[in-house]
């Protein structure tokens, strides 16, 4: 039995009431890529009685990246133009920006889009942007969230509304708005690429996987992923408060994309902490779609001390690493720019003294013996005060540097004990030293202090020291 094009329209338009789509006022940018989708997109849009909303405006991102893309750029051109709509249209250097961000091209293209979209809908005054993925799309991307193990937030699939991003066609199938265009008689463009099932996973479901699901278990497996993506949204957007909640409670001073206290994120629940660290990442306009259970569960790992390592590489050309008591996710180029730059700073005694990597050191004196001692690879330290001297500096590890770690007699190469203790190659440059007016190291944070200024049974004055993140 075929649908009529009145079923498609009525499921449209219960997208746009159930999920508050729309506002009368606003105007909507329409992001069309010349498919089917966004094709059915606009004609559905432009379908709406008056005063639906405050008119239509064209987008279209041309990636540049196929033989096809300029023909497209100027279907849509016309298409726009036809229909009594502006059009506003851009072409981008896809590839340089992956190479600049160590991003695939896939990637690269969505971050670029949705840039696009963003800065043209704030210059045409546009309120929401409209994109084209229907309930087809929710099912594939449930189905690629599954297999790669990604949670909760993987079943929840693609938001229906997402800021301004809304999405009006989270009730009708690929097959309907091809329908509707037929209906139209509207034109479309075909990607070719669509058909590839060897390189990319999302075609292979669409054209094998999927099939075969309606095949082996009856028609309606389509719906029934978009009802369980629904179901598991609405589980998540009631806990939203919570997750929001717990991430406050947990953030850190630190300059980085995201940045978290340990001693706080630590003693969140497995399950809660996976949806802060998504949740920090999406605010930091990270992409967390990449994220597999083994990126989740290596961060939760660093963070709860379990890791054996103090850094994990995530997708994206992105690295997640804990200091002392932060957590960090940053870019890759940004850590290594952070600790190209050598330094030398003499310390304030007693006070605190700002490094240039953002790190702090402070130094209380105490005119007594010691009563506790920190762990030998704390951030924290205690000196004897007359052994370590009056001046103390703080600078960037050396070629050549050594010291005499406590209980040791003879002396040690530090790039040696740095690989003893694995500390991670990119991370060797951002390890300071603290060393006394000589220049004789004292302390290697987080590693181990001198044996020239230990805690002795003759002392009777030290140095608390505290490197803070």
């Amino acid at each position: 039995m075929t649908e009529p094009p009145a079923l498609i329209t009525e499921l449209f338009r219960r997208a746009l009431s159930d999920f508050e789509m729309l506002s009368s006022g606003d105007k909507v940018l329409v992001a069309v890529s010349g498919g089917q989708d966004s094709v059915a997109l606009l004609g559905l849009l432009g379908d709406l009685p008056a005063g639906s909303c405050g008119g239509l405006v064209v987008a279209h991102y041309n990636h540049g990246l196929r033989a096809e893309a300029d023909a497209e750029e100027e279907f849509v051109a016309k298409l726009a133009a036809g229909m009594g709509y502006e059009a506003i249209t851009v072409r981008g250097d896809v590839g340089r920006y992956a190479d600049a961000e160590g991003l695939n091209l896939e990637a690269a293209a969505r971050e670029l889009r949705y840039d696009f979209l963003q800065e043209t809908a704030e210059q045409s005054g546009c309120g929401n942007i409209a994109v084209g993925h229907t309930a087809s799309d929710v099912a594939e991307t449930l189905l690629m969230n599954l297999l790669r193990g990604a949670g909760l937030d993987g079943l929840a699939s693609i938001s229906p509304v997402h800021g301004e991003i809304i999405r009006p066609l989270v009730y009708l199938s690929r097959l309907q708005t091809a329908k509707y265009c037929r209906a139209r008689g509207l034109d479309f463009c075909t990607d070719a690429s669509n058909a590839d099932t060897e390189n990319y996973q999302r075609n292979h479901i669409r054209h094998h996987l999927l099939p075969a699901l309606e095949r082996d278990y009856g028609p309606g497996v389509e719906q029934a992923l978009l009802r369980m993506a629904l179901a598991a949204r609405s589980e998540l957007e009631w806990t939203e408060s919570q997750v929001r909640s717990a991430l406050g409670n947990s953030r850190s001073d630190e300059d980085a994309p995201v940045a978290l206290r340990v001693s706080a994120a630590s003693e969140l629940a497995a399950g809660l902490l996976n949806r802060v660290l998504r949740m920090a990442m999406s605010d930091a306009g990270l992409d967390v779609r990449a994220l597999r259970w083994e990126h989740q569960e290596g961060m939760a790992k660093l963070i709860y001390g379990e890791a054996g390592r103090v850094q994990i590489d995530l997708p994206g050309g992105l690295i997640a690493r804990r200091q002392y008591d932060t957590f960090v996710v940053e870019k890759a180029s940004q850590r290594r720019e952070k600790a190209a730059a050598a330094f030398e700073i003499r310390l304030n005694i007693p006070g605190e003294t700002k490094l240039p990597d953002g790190r702090s050191v402070i130094i209380v004196i105490h005119e007594a013996a010691p009563t506790h001692l920190p762990d030998a690879d704390a951030h924290e330290a205690v000196l004897d005060a007359r052994a370590a001297g009056s001046e103390l500096f703080v600078r960037t590890l050396r070629p050549g540097d050594r010291f005499i770690p406590l209980g040791m007699a003879g002396t040690r190469k530090v790039n040696e004990l740095l690989i003893d203790e694995k500390v991670p190659v990119e991370d060797r440059p951002t390890v300071a030293a603290i060393v006394d007016a000589d220049d004789k190291i004292l302390w290697l944070p987080g590693l181990r202090i001198a044996q020239a200024a230990a805690i002795s049974d003759q002392t009777r004055a030290y140095y608390h020291l505290r490197v803070s993140d």
